[in-house]
C-alpha cells in the first residue's frame, strides 16, 4: 500500500492515523458526539489520501517503466543497425546493452508484481467505511455509550 510513499510521507500518514484513533477514543470516552462524528470525515480523508497518493505515484512509476521499454527498443534497433553496417568493425556494445535490458526487464517484472498487489484496496476501504459510519452515526454511538 505505502511502497510509493517516502519516509516523511509515511510518518505524517501514521501520525494522522494515530491522531484520529486517539482523538476518537477520547471523544467517545468524554461523550463529545460532534467531535467523534467529525473525526469520521477525517478518517474518510485519510482513506482518500492513501488511495489517491498511492495510485498517482504508481502511475508515475508505470510511465517510467513504459519509457524504459521504448528505450530498450531503440537500443536494440540501433544495435541491429550497427550489425548491418559493414563499415563498423566491432559492432558489439553487448555488455552495456545486456546490462541495461536486464535492469529494465527486472524493474518491469517487479512493477507488474506490485500492480497485482495494488489491486487490493484494503486499507483505503477500511478507512472509508469506518470514516463514513463514524461520520454518519457518531452521535448515535455516543448516545449508546453514554446512555442518552
Amino acid at each position: 500500500m505505502l511502497e510509493h510513499l517516502n519516509l516523511w510521507q509515511r510518518v505524517i500518514l501514521f501520525a494522522a492515523m494515530a491522531l484520529w484513533a486517539v482523538t476518537s477514543i477520547v471523544s467517545v470516552s468524554l461523550g463529545h458526539a460532534r467531535i467523534f462524528a467529525a473525526l469520521g470525515s477525517f478518517a474518510l480523508c485519510i482513506g482518500f489520501v492513501v488511495f489517491l497518493t498511492d495510485r498517482y505515484l504508481a502511475q508515475e512509476a508505470r510511465r517510467h517503466w513504459d519509457s524504459q521499454i521504448l528505450t530498450q527498443s531503440r537500443m536494440i534497433w540501433r544495435y541491429m543497425l550497427r550489425l548491418e553496417d559493414p563499415q563498423i568493425t566491432d559492432p558489439t556494445p553487448l555488455p552495456v546493452l545486456r546490462e541495461r535490458i536486464t535492469e529494465n526487464f527486472e524493474s518491469l517484472l517487479a512493477a507488474k508484481a506490485e500492480e497485482k498487489k495494488m489491486e487490493t484496496y484494503r486499507y483505503e476501504m477500511v478507512f472509508s467505511v469506518l470514516g463514513t459510519l463514524q461520520w454518519g452515526f457518531g452521535e448515535l454511538v455516543i448516545g449508546i455509550f453514554k446512555g442518552g
